[in-house]
């Protein structure tokens, strides 16, 4: 059997030397895949890279030196090392990991790679089971009696195989590289990674990923990672993708739409001719913990006063459209405004895409029902989104949240919003820049009548900013508009405005006077004007007090089990005192928020 090709690009002036093994007869034919690898090692050392693959592995990893002053982040994956760093130039953000199975000695290399081959050439268990986590539990004593024998064989002592991490870590790490998702899984693995994009040709190209929330915001957005796979793994992984999807991948059906439900993860593969490089891969990660206005304050997304009024909107029974452009946070401020419904309301979610926190909510004590349809891409037996809404207007009366509008659903739902059979608040997110251009969406490409549109009463627009001019982009809500339905048709007053000096929402002055749906709130409610704004902005006070004890108290308070308890405490208290006294309303609030903030 071959010793390990372990391929160093830059590291010498050498290629790297394969051994075959003794043998009397011809020997054995030299393999494309370690022609191509060898080439790449010979492009790589030209550019003056750095990158290394073992041989029990697909993925190249770069090793260049980091500067101890650039780095924003360090975190570990199990015993995997993850940096995130400025590049030199600093232009540029970059997130390097350090695989521990990459780093173990050579010996425990050669014990992997002699494994995998016997693994591969030997084993049939697991090879029929769906999912990551189901192939690697059956093959799990396999691998480990197949390394412990090897190492047996090839005098590696028991205390080598402790210095190499142990059996169970050599098995884990040869699953990782055979049955499971290779590196990528880190990636998936990594709560802080959002998306991934693979760009064809693959072996070309590091893979991009975006980072949320890490505690450093110039840390946060898009990265460049250290990472290159072969064309063998990327081959793989579309297999992986097809087999366990059920569904089509060629040049006549070049798009491939699934879920991995295992990482939370939505998968959309381009094939050729679509994509003329070869295939290319984006896997967006659905966040496992709800989004929650208190979350977007602290990120900085919006402000307290903005949270006050989406929470007094949603508790008015409003039609609201979150709209922005693809990674601009549509789906978290969707999520995060279901949270501001109360347990007693009964919500419908329509979806393709499992973003939305319906099951979260449910173990909240949320009477939520999830319609899941599948992705148009899919064929013509799917479900679609416009028979889904259909079943759900005769579900009951319901707030209605749609994953996104974009088909013939439109359609039902804004004519279940003016018969009034949509019953309560009707959510949805829509691509689009700004409120105009939602208007010319709904009514131009999805052909709704403009007296239709009327129904809307809210665009929210996320968008990607660059404060102050800086490289990295950051998400915020730019705009809080109503519809004026008795103006031009697509005519919209702002409510709050993004101010780019002040990196904030700022209030106008048809939110401080006379917003029409502000003030049909406060008549339901049997408020004046000024009593409706005062209730917004105890809202705020509320949320900005939950946001500033999280950083000192509490850091659960962002999270949605508090925003559940505070909510139903307020609305507790307006069942007691009612609206007309804010004050006294927030005074009671505050002395309960004071004694329950460090045990939320």
């Amino acid at each position: 059997m071959p010793e390990p090709i372990i391929l160093r690009p830059g590291k010498s002036s050498r290629p790297p030397v394969i051994s075959v093994p003794k043998q009397t007869d011809a020997p054995a034919p030299i393999r494309n895949d370690d022609v191509k690898d060898l080439n790449m090692w010979m492009r790589r050392t030209l550019k003056g890279d750095s990158r290394v693959r073992p041989g029990f592995a697909e993925a190249w990893i770069g090793e260049e030196l980091m500067e101890e002053d650039s780095r924003l982040a360090r975190y570990y994956i199990g015993t995997s090392r993850i940096d995130i760093c400025t590049s030199p130039g600093g232009g540029e953000t970059l997130y390097r990991i350090t695989p521990r199975e990459y780093t173990i000695p050579d010996a425990g290399l050669k014990l992997l790679y002699l494994a995998k081959a016997e693994f591969v050439e030997n084993s049939r268990e697991g090879r029929n089971l769906q999912g990551t986590q189901s192939m690697k539990n059956r093959c799990k004593k396999e691998v480990a009696d197949i390394i412990s024998m090897l190492a047996r064989t090839s005098g590696v002592s028991p205390g080598q195989i402790e210095q190499m991490g142990g059996i169970d870590f050599l098995t884990d790490a040869l699953l990782r590289h055979t049955v499971g998702l290779g590196i990528l899984e880190y990636l998936l693995e990594d709560e802080h990674v959002q998306d991934i994009y693979i760009d064809a040709p693959a072996d070309d190209n590091p893979i991009h990923v975006v980072v949320g929330d890490i505690g450093n915001e110039r840390a946060h957005g898009k990265c460049l990672t250290n990472i290159v796979l072969s064309e063998r793994e990327v081959q793989a992984l579309v297999s992986r993708f097809r087999f366990e999807s059920g569904r089509p991948f060629s040049e006549a059906m070049p798009v491939l739409e699934t879920d991995m439900l295992e990482f939370d993860t939505r998968v959309t593969v381009v094939g050729k001719p679509l994509s003329p490089e070869g295939v290319a891969i984006a896997l967006r990660r659905h966040s496992t913990e709800p989004w929650t206005l208190p979350k977007l304050i602290n990120r900085g997304s919006i402000n307290p006063i903005a949270a006050g009024l989406l929470s007094f909107l949603i508790d008015g029974r409003s039609t609201i459209l979150v709209a922005g452009s693809r990674g601009a946070g549509k789906s978290s401020m969707l999520g995060a405004l279901m949270l501001e419904f109360p347990l007693s309301q009964r919500i419908l979610t329509i979806e393709d895409t499992l973003e939305l926190p319906g099951t979260k909510m449910q173990e909240l004590g949320y009477k939520v029902q999830s319609l899941f349809v599948q992705s148009a891409i899919g064929g013509s037996g799917d479900r679609t989104a416009d028979d889904a809404l259909r079943v759900s207007l005769r579900l009951g009366e319901s707030a209605i949240v749609l994953g996104e509008v974009r088909g013939k659903e439109a359609k039902t739902l804004y004519e279940a919003m003016r018969s009034g059979s949509a019953g309560s608040a009707v959510l949805g997110t829509i691509h689009g820049n700004s409120p105009k251009s939602v208007f010319e969406r709904i009514v131009y490409d999805l052909d709704i009548h403009a007296e239709a549109f009327s129904a809307t009463d809210i665009v929210v627009i996320c968008g990607l900013v660059r404060p102050g001019g800086r490289q990295k982009q950051v998400r915020r809500v730019t705009a809080i508009s109503e519809l004026v339905k008795d103006g031009e048709p697509g005519e919209f007053a702002d409510l709050l405005v993004y101010d780019e000096e002040t990196d904030q929402l700022v209030e106008t002055d048809y939110f401080a006077r006379k917003s029409v749906k502000i003030s049909g709130i406060a008549d339901q409610w049997g408020l004046t004007y000024e009593g409706a704004l005062a209730n917004i902005r105890a809202r705020a006070r509320m949320r900005e007090m939950m946001v500033k004890s999280a950083k000192t108290v509490n850091a659960r308070l962002l999270g949605p089990e508090a925003v559940v308890k505070a909510n139903s405490q307020y609305w507790g208290l307006v069942d007691t005192l009612g609206s007309e006294e804010p004050g006294k309303l927030m005074n009671q609030w505050s002395q309960w928020f004071d004694r329950s903030a460090p045990y939320v």
